[in-house]
């Protein structure tokens, strides 16, 4: 064609172009297997976000309990993405950390962050620098601090949603190829991005992957969820009938009012807050065992080396103490089952001794 001309194949190639375009009509990225025809919208997106996000906000309150630290989860994201886009944007150096969903929603999730940030937690929880790969005793650290967030996420959906949500025992897998990715089943993927911010630690991000058909789920249980605590009428269940000037009538026959229905009282006798304790039972939290405990100045502890004895403050053969999140709750005597240690529980802590206990 002419200078300044295009030829109706260039057209095409244009238009063409045009449909493939990396960006949705709001303006944010759209990936390559975005959601032009997987049904998610940006609104669904905003709508997955939204629960995801109110949902690791609860378990940033549960992280920081097991770190002792000021933990704040934010800023969620979701987006939709193919399997390559996956492997791609995580698949490598990085931690994934897994469980499977049953009850009202089915299919694995994963929760990934990179190799580098997990050893950000694992120097928390450890109190030493890790380096390099890590080693079991940092993969059994790792679960034990991130696992009772995946149990925190997954009830705190299961509220959203109206209930009915349990999740299997997290595991973490430590991802050295893309293949290395535990997934969900399928292709398509919904992946949150979220900011992880610790005390002392700049923030890092993180990320929540569920299959398509999972965030579906959702967006279904989402909605019915929302339809059923909508109101319907005036004063849910007051009808004012208004005059034809438009002005409401004065007569005490043009209102209706209904009789209020309090709910049944046949859970009187459950224990108070059986109900929503029964929610916490899959979460995991952190037992340890202390056998004693001593002060030192500093000048002695940097000269502690290999062979240096340390005095408790415990006698020989007093019970040791069994702690749930640094908090005292039994203690028990050491034994051996089989070639490890075990504690046999001899005394379990009153709540009296318990505040005592916890106002020194």
């Amino acid at each position: 064609m002419g200078e300044g001309s295009l030829s109706q194949e260039e057209i095409d190639a244009l238009l063409q172009g045009a449909d493939d375009s990396p960006f949705d009509s709001g303006g944010g990225s759209m990936p390559s297997g975005g959601s032009a025809g997987d049904g998610m919208s940006p609104v669904d997106r905003d709508i997955i976000a939204d629960i995801i996000g109110s949902a690791f906000g609860m378990a940033g309150n549960t992280l920081g309990t097991i770190l002792s630290k000021n933990v704040r989860i934010t800023n969620a994201t979701s987006e939709s993405r193919s399997l390559a886009e996956i492997r791609t944007e995580v698949g490598t150096s990085s931690v994934c950390i897994f469980s499977n969903l049953s009850g009202a929603l089915s299919g694995r999730v994963s929760f990934v962050m990179s190799m580098e940030n997990a050893s950000k937690i694992i120097n928390v929880m450890m109190g030493g620098m890790s380096t390099g790969e890590m080693d079991m005793a940092q993969v059994q650290t790792l679960k034990d601090s991130l696992s009772p967030i995946i149990g925190t996420v997954t009830a705190q959906i299961g509220l959203k949603l109206g209930g009915g949500l349990n999740g299997s025992p997290a595991e973490v897998v430590s991802v050295k190829t893309a293949n290395d990715l535990m997934l969900p089943e399928g292709t398509s993927f919904v992946k949150t991005t979220l900011n992880l911010g610790i005390e002392g630690i700049s923030s890092f991000k993180v990320y929540y992957i569920l299959s398509l058909a999972t965030a579906n789920d959702i967006l279904t249980l989402s909605k019915r969820s929302s339809q059923s605590k909508g109101g319907g009428d005036l004063g849910g269940g007051m009808n004012v009938q208004v005059g034809a000037q438009g002005q409401m009538g004065s007569g005490i026959n043009q209102i209706g009012i209904k009789s209020v229905a309090f709910p049944s009282l046949s859970t009187a006798g459950t224990p108070s807050g059986q109900t929503n304790l029964n929610l916490l039972m899959d979460v995991q939290m952190s037992l340890t065992v202390e056998l004693g405990r001593t002060k030192m100045y500093i000048k002695d502890i940097l000269g502690l080396g290999e062979g240096s004895i340390i005095e408790l403050d415990k006698l020989a053969g007093e019970p040791v103490d069994l702690l749930v999140n640094g908090k005292l709750i039994a203690k028990g005597e050491v034994v051996v089952i089989d070639e490890n240690f075990g504690v046999r529980v001899t005394d379990i802590v009153s709540p009296t001794d318990r505040i005592k206990a916890e106002g020194k």
